[in-house]
């Protein structure tokens, strides 16, 4: 297996390990759903998490506490395999990586599987479409957003809220407590130290 595919997997989905004890069969199986739906429409809109909650609920079965999260998990799992071409990741390899790097359970990781192998050559289509189809960012405003509620507690938990103004139009909003802003922020900046390292080799001066 490509050791790039392993570290990009590790990297991102790192935060989201402390999530996965609380990840059953049945939840796996509605976040694929959800997360193969993002993939084909480019749209996870909390009506579209509601209606995955709702059906785990109407199932009878429990509704993990951090569900969004490992939403994210999923996708970006999925997300990041779709970008290796067909063939460089393994099936046993990437079920292994499952098991032994993200302590997937071994149904889990049979499942998740099974999906992007069977399924690879419609989803690796999608994604390429719905990737050619996002809009651009033109603009971005933020502020911080401070509840004043009963007690003074609620004082301690402010948000961040952005604001995102695309070429096509639309506006969006995303509002991001202070910890997933902080990690929003130190990966982006790990991000672009990464792409000063890559500016500063030599082979890329040649250009």
């Amino acid at each position: 297996m490509s050791l790039n595919f392993r570290f990009h997997v590790l990297k991102s989905v790192k935060p989201y390990t402390i999530y996965i004890p609380q990840l059953s069969k049945s939840t796996l199986r509605v976040l694929i759903q959800v997360s193969v739906h993002y993939i084909e429409t480019k749209k996870s809109s909390p009506d579209v998490l509601e209606l995955a909650i709702n059906k785990l609920k109407n199932a009878g079965h429990e509704v993990p506490k951090n569900f969004c999260e490992l939403f994210t998990m999923v996708l970006l799992i999925m997300q990041i395999y779709l970008r290796y071409p067909k063939g460089v990741i393994k099936e046993q390899e990437l079920r292994q990586c499952l098991i032994d790097d993200l302590c997937f359970t071994d149904a889990c990781a049979d499942d998740l599987t099974k999906v992007l192998i069977n399924h690879r050559t419609t989803l690796s289509r999608n994604f390429a479409e719905t990737k050619m189809e996002r809009p651009k960012m033109l603009d971005m405003q933020w502020r911080i957003n401070i509840s004043l509620g009963s007690t003074m507690a609620q004082l301690d938990k402010p948000t961040i809220v952005l604001h995102f103004k695309l070429n096509n139009g639309e506006h969006r909003t995303l509002e991001l407590p202070l910890s997933m802003f902080q990690r929003l922020r130190f990966n982006v900046a790990t991000m672009l130290s990464e792409l000063q390292s890559l500016q500063n080799r030599p082979v890329l001066k040649q250009f």
